[in-house]
């Protein structure tokens, strides 16, 4: 959707990382997509909003000036954003599970409902660490790429405090779930597992994660120029696995680079 507008604006600018992959990015660059930290400095063009979606009330600042938006949110994010929405309307206190620093999460955040209490956890013992008014009804969502393991461990210990009604919603994405689940059968049959993705994705540093505490000889690489010769010295198996945000061609280039 980027391409296609960078073909036909000249002001094109995306508001943060539009994925958490740096070659995607620097190659978005290169065409003219300009990324930017807030609006503040923009009087006209378009802005891009990324795949881990914005807050309304960014959102509303973008429209008030009249800048154009294509909106690029991912379809899972945007189920978490109308759930985190409709259940503080309805006066849950929101649990979300995840990382507090992350721009997907940072909206999630926003659209609670003004007044309404919402927590922000990474794991059980944060989630153990919370404490509910008698009678509070609870709600629990996860920011997208978290681990299903995970997600149950904060529910479990949600639901030891014996809250007077907890409603749990499953938002992690089902590609991010399959590929952790298809990336932990793989990690126990390969000699080696190389994780491909931005440092900074989120779904790509948790593959890395599951991978990890199956083999400690799993590595997480950018791009083909991160190999370590050493690690092929040996005859193994490799396995490949890589974030969602990552496009074949960082792959391909990965694997023809094993291959010479």
């Amino acid at each position: 959707m980027a391409e296609k507008a960078l073909k036909r604006n000249k002001d094109i600018y995306s508001l943060g990382s539009i994925i958490h992959n740096e070659q995607v990015v620097k190659d978005l660059a290169r065409k003219g997509l300009k990324v930017i930290k807030d609006i503040k400095g923009i009087k006209s063009g378009t802005v891009v909003i990324s795949s881990h979606g914005i807050s309304p009330k960014v959102a509303g600042d973008i429209a008030k000036r009249g800048i154009k938006i294509i909106d690029t949110t991912c379809p899972f994010v945007l189920n978490a954003q109308r759930i985190a929405k409709k259940i503080s309307d309805e006066g849950y206190v929101t649990v979300i599970v995840g990382d507090a620093n992350h721009p997907e999460v940072k909206a999630l955040v926003d659209f609670v409902s003004g007044g309404s209490k919402v927590f922000v956890v990474k794991d059980k013992s944060q989630a153990k660490a919370l404490k509910f008014r008698p009678g509070e009804k609870i709600s629990v969502i996860s920011q997208t790429t978290q681990s299903p393991d995970n997600f149950i461990d904060v529910v479990r210990a949600i639901l030891d405090k014996r809250p007077k009604e907890a409603r749990i919603f499953n938002t992690i994405c089902r590609d991010a779930e399959e590929r952790q689940a298809l990336a932990k059968a793989l990690a126990k049959e390969a000699g080696l597992m190389l994780i491909i993705g931005g440092r900074h994705s989120a779904n790509t540093r948790r593959l890395f994660e599951v991978c990890r505490k199956i083999s400690k000889k799993s590595y997480l690489i950018e791009t083909e120029r991160e190999l370590n010769k050493s690690w092929l010295k040996t005859k193994q198996t490799v396995g490949i696995t890589s974030g969602a945000s990552t496009p074949d061609w960082v792959v391909k280039k990965v694997v023809d680079e094993i291959n010479k």
